[in-house]
């Protein structure tokens, strides 16, 4: 069984004249009441809001139809022969300090259509790839009942893929940083992938700010002569990691450190698309001079405080055949815990 959408149809200013007919007060003398320009496609419950009389002072005509043109501008790009990159939606959600968190539908809708994207339209496959996780973390077994959720739902895009139904990914990421790097080294490196971030701020949605401002970043080294088959990589975006909350057992590895350049580690930092680009620019420069300078290493881990694209970003720079394994770490009230695996 399927569900479908219904329209009703409505009129703006009401079909008939007196006061229980809503907006009739708008009218015009001569003006057409059944003709298109007054008439609405509405779902049966907006409907009823927008013609009760206690809401229809809500409703006045102009604003319908600054409403009406904004969906018909919206129907005009999605059947617009040519005009829409046709996109398959990966969502992850998770418990983010005690709340599960998820990109509404909506906000995605909203998103793509503002960049001329096209949900994938349901073929074989849905066009919304979604990843629930819905345990929280800290429990028995969560990092691995997350790396699970993941998987299932990467084999069911790798299908599409397959299939031919999926040249583009559209990602939004809301999950444990560790998980995070787990999705990113696991999206498939062929297919155009954009990686989207829910901003901070009221009305702030998961759109890129045009005029965001750029960051640029750098690459810092600690060395140690206690080891050259362990390296322990630092990211800093969101927050500087202090090495006293590391590991002990990590404290004495050389260490690369990426940092934003001239400004000071923060939430909010990433708010422009060419800022991920240069992190994530840096960030294969860095592995590639780690890869050169420590070619007897057996291990890699990452320590990471970074903004949910960032850490998307992190996961897909690593190559199972040119570089060893990584361990990724989880903040906690205790410091830094190993909590997964990636690269293996």
């Amino acid at each position: 069984m399927h569900s479908v959408a219904a329209a009703e149809l409505a009129h703006n200013i009401g079909a008939t004249s007196g006061s229980a007919s809503p907006r009739a007060e708008a009218a015009v003398s001569g003006m057409d009441r059944e003709g298109e320009e007054n008439l609405l496609l509405v779902c049966h419950d907006c409907h009823r809001i927008i013609d009760h009389e206690d809401h229809v002072r809500f409703f006045p005509p102009e604003k319908l139809r600054a409403l009406k043109q904004a969906h018909e501008l919206h129907i005009e790009m999605a059947t617009a022969q040519g005009e829409l990159t046709r996109t398959a939606v990966i969502r992850v959600g998770s418990y983010i300090r005690g709340a599960y968190s998820i990109a509404s539908r909506r906000e995605v809708a909203e998103t793509l259509f503002s960049l001329n994207y096209l949900g994938l339209v349901e073929s074989q496959w849905s066009g919304d790839f979604t990843c629930s996780i819905t345990a929280k973390a800290g429990g028995k077994g969560f990092w691995q009942a997350g790396e699970q959720r993941i998987d299932d739902t990467l084999s069911r895009v790798k299908q599409a893929i397959e299939h031919g139904d999926v040249e583009h990914i559209s990602v939004f990421p809301f999950a444990p940083i560790p998980l995070l790097v787990y999705l990113g080294s696991h999206l498939d490196d062929k297919t155009t992938t954009r990686i989207f971030q829910k901003h901070r701020g009221q009305g702030a949605g998961w759109s890129w700010a045009e005029d965001g401002q750029t960051v640029e970043f750098a690459t810092d080294a600690v060395e140690s002569h206690d080891s050259d088959t362990e390296v322990v990589l630092l990211c800093e975006i969101s927050s500087p990691v202090n090495p006293e909350n590391l590991p002990v057992e990590l404290r004495e590895l050389p260490r690369r450190i990426l940092r934003p350049v001239g400004q000071a580690p923060s939430p909010v930092l990433i708010t422009g698309e060419q800022s991920l680009t240069n992190f994530a620019s840096t960030w294969r420069t860095l592995l590639a001079e780690v890869e050169s300078a420590y070619p007897r290493a057996t291990r890699s881990h990452v320590v990471a405080s970074v903004p949910v694209s960032v850490a998307v970003e992190l996961g897909r720079a690593f190559m199972r055949d040119a570089q060893p394994p990584v361990t990724v770490y989880e903040r906690t009230n205790a410091g830094y815990l190993a909590v997964l695996d990636v690269n293996i």
